[in-house]
């Protein structure tokens, strides 16, 4: 065998020669046999973030997302615009229970996205039958309720601020159920933001 080729680094052994501790020492201080533990100048930090960040939601986002059609509290059916244009689901965000008028009321709170009052009150009007609908306009929103005859679930759509007849983008969308049941008066009462217990 010859003598070694010029691709191999001076501080490796000849075949020949005894590797000795100072020549191990001098060979791992001279990191490019190591590629990989040189280190990588080139690359920004706010890169390396950018990259972690996107497999982190990747890995958040993807299989976890559930996407309801039906409120849990109610059973009733769940408008699909409650779900974003990111598709991370439409889980409710459930409001503590209070008391109205001698009735235990629970609450699933959804937000709306991209949809007009008008279109929304047409879903629910045709994906409610038999409920009834009260309409009012308070705090410079649109407010209206579906609830059905028996005074125990009610769903209440309440526009983005505008005019008393503008056609605004909705902004949100309520669930509730009643134990006992409220009295259609007192149902039409909080749809105004009154509290009408008679």
């Amino acid at each position: 065998m010859g003598p070694p080729t010029s691709a191999l680094k001076s501080n490796v052994a000849p075949k020949n020669q005894v590797i000795t501790e100072a020549l191990m020492q001098s060979i791992v201080r001279d990191q490019s046999c190591f590629p990989w533990l040189m280190p990588r100048r080139n690359m920004k930090p706010s890169i390396i973030l950018a990259i972690t960040l996107v497999f982190c939601l990747v890995a958040i986002a993807g299989g976890n997302t559930r996407l309801l059609t039906a409120d849990p509290l109610t059973n009733l059916p769940l408008y699909p615009a409650t779900d974003s244009r990111l598709h991370l689901g439409n889980e409710p965000t459930r409001l503590p229970e209070s008391n109205v008028c001698g009735s235990k009321m629970q609450t699933d709170f959804y937000t709306i996205y991209d949809s007009k009052v008008d279109a929304t009150l047409a879903w629910y009007g045709a994906h409610l039958p038999g409920f009834k609908k009260t309409h009012a306009y308070a705090a410079h929103r649109s407010q209206d309720t579906f609830y059905n005859p028996g005074g125990t679930l009610t769903v209440s759509v309440t526009g983005s601020s505008g005019k008393a007849d503008e056609n605004t983008e909705t902004y949100s969308v309520v669930y509730t159920r009643f134990q006992p049941a409220l009295p259609e008066k007192a149902i039409i009462g909080l749809n105004q933001q009154k509290v009408i217990c008679q």
